[in-house]
């Protein structure tokens, strides 16, 4: 086996070595200040053992890394790729030490910053904002969630395959599916990630956006995003989350109540402290089977009625 490691290598991809951003595996460019302290970092084409030295004792995970993705990404670029180096560091101390742990980069007793850095320092571009997000906030590093060597899900590398992986903490969105109104994400039709992105969005909640930046609800339902003449005001103010559970619910339509009138009653009612029009006094509250929607149909807003009859 040829070895993949040696000084042409780097310096024929961007100088950088030892896991450092490469050109063709990161994407996005750096700041010149970064990559002139990438520059010192340099470290000695002569530490790097290669890829066939590390099979030697690893040869479990050596076995399956030819059906990694970033295997694969070696193999593209004739073998010059990521490999086990890039992302643990040069191994000539680990493997003349005779192994020993401290002497290589261990991911598993890494903190998850450390590790952070060192997936970062490729997928950068794709995750600029990870550190800002709630789950980089939290401390929720990049091996919370992905496996290089053992991933169950060939799909990004998940450690498990959604939506089991999200309900290992979010256990509130797990009841929120079993209700007898849900999206249909235990079923396997959506997946959390249609609707969230776990790198950082600049939504809240890190929500994906639809393509008109309104809230990622409008991309599947699009009967609802309008432009309408006579827009409903919730749906700019509050987004839909006003009126509907995004997760699941007891009730149909993931409606927040159980009765639509209580729904619409919850603004249209006169008080100081809303600027929505009260109810009117010909309208029969006390018969419960008469919903609001039953005459003002087009709720979410209308081309043709200013009282969403039409």
């Amino acid at each position: 086996m040829r070895r993949w490691f040696y000084a042409g290598v780097f310096l024929s991809l961007t100088g950088i070595v030892g896991g450092v951003n490469f050109a063709h595996a990161g994407g996005g460019s750096r700041p010149a200040a970064a990559a002139k302290a990438d520059a010192k970092a340099v470290a000695n084409p002569a530490d790097f053992v290669g890829s066939e030295t590390c099979a030697t004792c690893h040869a479990e995970e050596s076995k399956k890394f030819p059906d990694n993705p970033h295997a694969k990404l070696a193999l593209e670029h004739g073998g010059k790729g990521v490999t086990c180096e890039s992302c643990h560091g040069p191994g000539k101390a680990h493997v003349e030490s005779g192994g020993e742990a401290s002497k290589i980069f261990q991911f598993s007793k890494a903190t998850p910053k450390a590790v952070d850095e060192k997936c970062l320092s490729c997928h950068a571009g794709d995750h600029a904002n990870f550190s800002r997000t709630s789950h980089g906030a939290a401390g929720v590093g990049c091996t919370t969630c992905h496996s290089t060597h053992a991933a169950k899900s060939e799909e990004h590398m998940l450690k498990v395959a959604e939506p089991q992986l999200c309900f290992g903490c979010h256990t509130d969105a797990k009841a929120a599916f079993a209700q007898p109104f849900h999206h249909k994400v235990n079923e396997g039709l959506m997946s959390c990630s249609d609707c969230h992105n776990p790198h950082g969005t600049f939504q809240d909640k890190m929500l994906k956006s639809a393509m008109d930046q309104n809230a990622v609800c409008t991309k599947c339902h699009a009967e609802t995003a309008g432009p309408f003449v006579y827009e409903h005001p919730p749906l700019k103010t509050e987004g839909c989350t006003s009126c509907h559970f995004p997760h699941g619910s007891p009730n149909p339509r993931l409606l927040t109540r159980n009765n639509v009138n209580s729904l619409c009653l919850q603004c249209h009612t006169a008080s100081l402290n809303f600027t929505a029009p009260g109810t009117p006094s010909f309208h029969n509250q006390a018969n419960q089977y008469q919903a609001c929607t039953v005459c003002h149909v087009q709720i979410h807003g209308s081309s043709a009625s200013s009282i969403f009859f039409k």
